[in-house]
């Protein structure tokens, strides 16, 4: 079997690009890589004659679109770099692309006669526009996505034969909707278990709880900066390491003289945080399955998240699952791991446990027999 893997991002350059060379790393291993189209690349062990990349007009459009409120620039970026890939397509068996990235791929990749599978790393589209613009709302704003760029994510999913999601939260959201169970492929993602793990000894210092990825509303952070306000701890940190949104700006006036409040900013490398920490505390509204919360279980650290987090976590075992903006159970969460070391530790040694099982070379390995099987079963 032959595949064609297609990510309109950097290639092992972090986030999507991250997961997208393991999932590449795999097929390679399992020799079923015939091409590799990608926005653009870090040198990697994938051969470059394998790789093609629509190179600086990608990285270009992308490095402004982070600083456009609208999204239009992003969704000018995906619909050209769909039109640039769909021109590169060749005969094989299996087309795997990302959702957003592939209206015009799909397309051709039925003509040519290949299996298609829309990787959706986050919940189904309809719902995340929900409650996103829910949450907006609550807080006086409107969300802003273009809306072409959800019908061109909803008209992939359509015209997809398969769709691969990473944890059941995801493929529950796609079940709610409506979309056929048989059509769903599922592998949870993982963590570099190597580079991630557990200090050799943690050093004395205050009670300090960790959070790690954009500080906006989507994650939930102003849910755990007002249960953080209601505890009123003195010799505790709460730390909170990456960009902050535009919108949540003004938000964040009201608790920026709290005790024990830290900014870290965006952290290319957070593994020392994470090792500094007694916990890690991740109260998302949506996900696929966030990658911090694998790095967070791999460096030993009880995690207090949602079930939309997408999380392999396991309520009362590795940390605590919460509602989302329920800022009271996060407050008990926070109080109970706080004075309870013993359950600290011991869900500390669970959590290293839970993330040894997902290594990213079981995702590579299911990641490849999931396609495998996808294009045994063919076309639904």
């Amino acid at each position: 079997m032959r595949v064609i893997y297609s990510v309109g991002v950097r290639f092992a350059g972090g986030g999507i690009g991250t997961t997208a060379y393991h999932a590449v790393r795999g097929l390679h291993r399992a020799g079923l890589l015939q091409r590799l189209l990608c926005g653009s690349f870090r040198p990697s062990e994938i051969p470059q004659e394998r790789i093609r990349a629509m190179g600086w007009p990608s990285r270009a459009l992308r490095k402004l679109a982070v600083y456009d409120p609208t999204g239009w620039l992003s969704y000018d970026h995906d619909v050209l770099y769909d039109a640039w890939a769909a021109r590169r397509l060749e005969p094989a068996e299996l087309f795997h692309v990302w959702n957003n990235f592939g209206l015009r791929s799909l397309k051709r990749a039925k003509e040519l006669g290949l299996v298609t599978v829309v990787e959706r790393a986050s919940c189904h589209p309809l719902y995340q526009a929900e409650v996103l613009a829910e949450e907006y709302r609550r807080w006086g704003l409107t969300w802003r996505r273009p809306h072409p760029a959800l019908r061109r994510a909803l008209a992939e999913l359509e015209r997809a034969d398969y769709v691969l999601v990473p944890s059941d939260f995801a493929r529950q959201t796609f079940l709610e909707r409506g979309y056929p169970a048989e059509r769903l492929l599922q592998v949870p993602f993982g963590a570099d278990t190597k580079r991630f793990r557990p200090p050799m000894e943690r050093g004395q210092g205050p009670f300090r709880v960790l959070f790690v990825g954009q500080v906006g509303l989507r994650k939930g952070i102003l849910y755990l900066l007002e249960a953080w306000r209601r505890l009123s701890w003195t010799g505790a940190e709460l730390w909170l390491a990456g960009r902050v949104s535009r919108e949540i700006g003004p938000f964040l006036a009201r608790y920026g003289d709290m005790p024990g409040l830290r900014w870290a900013g965006h952290v290319t490398d957070p593994v020392t945080l994470y090792q500094q920490a007694d916990l890690f505390c991740f109260p998302s509204l949506e996900e696929g399955s966030a990658l911090v919360t694998y790095e967070a279980l791999a460096c030993g650290l009880p995690v207090i998240t949602t079930p939309n987090a997408g999380s392999v976590v396991r309520h009362d075992v590795e940390g605590f699952l919460v509602p989302m903006r329920d800022v009271q159970a996060l407050q008990e969460g926070l109080e109970r791991l706080r004075d309870d070391a013993p359950l600290r530790r011991a869900m500390g040694r669970a959590a290293r446990q839970r993330a040894e099982a997902y290594p990213w070379r079981r995702y590579e390995d299911d990641l490849a027999s999931a396609l495998r099987q996808a294009a045994e079963r063919g076309r639904p």
